[in-house]
């Protein structure tokens, strides 16, 4: 027989979760990466005839936002405190990221035999075994 069917909440959460992941991937290109996320691989022609990536001192209308820049631009003006905010908790995300990633690169490993240790003298503890 086959499985029961999932509930509908567990399915509106599943997208929620989804559309929040995508919005956050987003929201995580436009800081770890401005000028790709806004312009893309854009290219424009100087006034001396050469080509020029796409930035923000291009003349206007030669290099078009993004469908990315675009939409996260047009809402984080309309809602400045989601931008900070946003901006602010994507910073700190990746600073406790990388704090994370260098506590566990040099911190030492315990042996078998301490976390054995450790679980005796836990059963041991009057206090912990209540």
């Amino acid at each position: 027989t086959p499985p029961p069917p999932p509930p509908p909440q567990g399915l509106l959460l599943l997208s929620a979760l989804f559309s929040s992941a995508m919005v956050a991937t987003n929201q995580l290109m436009m800081v770890a990466m401005p000028t790709y996320s806004t312009y893309g691989s854009q290219h424009y022609r100087g006034g001396n005839g050469t080509v020029v990536p796409c930035d923000e001192e291009a003349p206007p209308g030669e290099c078009p936002l993004t469908q990315l820049a675009s939409i996260i631009t047009r809402f984080s003006l309309h809602a400045n405190l989601y931008g900070a905010v946003v901006t602010y908790l994507l910073s700190a995300f990746v600073i406790v990221y990388v704090v994370g990633f260098v506590v566990a690169l040099f911190r030492r490993k315990r042996t078998i035999l301490e976390r054995a240790a450790d679980r005796h003298d836990a059963d041991d503890d009057p206090l912990l075994n209540l």
